[in-house]
């Protein structure tokens, strides 16, 4: 089985309904996601069994994570 997943995220910031798209610089599923916000900021978060959350500047920021594609590859002969 082989898995991919999209090259951008909605990240959002907790309390306010501000979101914003970021690109995915580093990801693994239920484990932890890099984004960069605004082609200049980078930014870590961590999975907490339901979003990945992260912190930078003093505000928390969620995300759902990047859109994960599943596909299955079978031997043709």
């Amino acid at each position: 089985m082989e898995t991919r997943h999209g090259n951008t995220c909605k990240v959002q910031q907790s309390g306010t309904s501000r979101s914003v798209e970021a690109e995915v610089y580093e990801f693994k599923e239920n484990a932890r996601l890099i984004v960069v916000l605004n082609k200049s900021v980078k930014l870590n978060m961590v999975w907490n069994g339901k979003l990945y959350e992260g912190k930078m500047a003093g505000l928390d920021f969620t995300s759902a994570g990047p859109e994960i594609k599943k596909y299955t590859t079978s031997a043709r002969g």
